[in-house]
């Protein structure tokens, strides 16, 4: 598995503990900030994603929720703002995401690695929630 990964220049040093953390449990971990700004490092997450380049994709900034609002807004893409394990697990199993965005303020480095590996290891559960992820799928097509 890919694993791409962006994090705000606050929590670099995040980013790269987590990128070593990613290889040694034998992923590929692909550092995507390149753009002008994080805003910028979201978008080219999101197009490694639809291009198939990384098999899902990790955030960080200070609370989660701007990678969260923007990735949000893209169709095919489903992005979870998380803080714990067991949600880390079902995101994946249950909704089929393919991102977790962190907030380094919120989550320690510790917490975040339980989380990487609860969601390295989950696999999306498929047709019982399959409903579920259609509905967002039509309202992303409606906007």
């Amino acid at each position: 598995m890919t694993i791409g990964i962006i994090s705000n220049t606050k929590f670099k040093n995040y980013l790269e503990e987590i990128q070593k953390y990613i290889t040694s449990l034998k992923h590929k971990c692909l550092v995507l900030n390149g753009g002008k700004n994080f805003i910028d490092d979201c978008e080219l997450l999101v197009r490694a994603i639809q291009k198939g380049k990384v098999t899902r994709g990790i955030t960080i900034d200070d609370y989660g929720t701007v990678p969260f609002m923007y990735i949000a807004k893209t169709s095919g893409i489903v992005v979870a703002q998380i803080a714990d394990e067991h949600s880390a697990h079902m995101t994946c199993a249950h909704n089929n995401a393919t991102v977790l965005s962190f907030g380094g303020e919120i989550s320690t480095l510790h917490q975040m690695k339980n989380m990487i590996n609860a969601f390295i290891n989950s696999v999306y559960e498929g047709e019982r929630h399959k409903v579920r992820i259609e509905m967002l799928d039509i309202l992303m097509e409606n906007q």
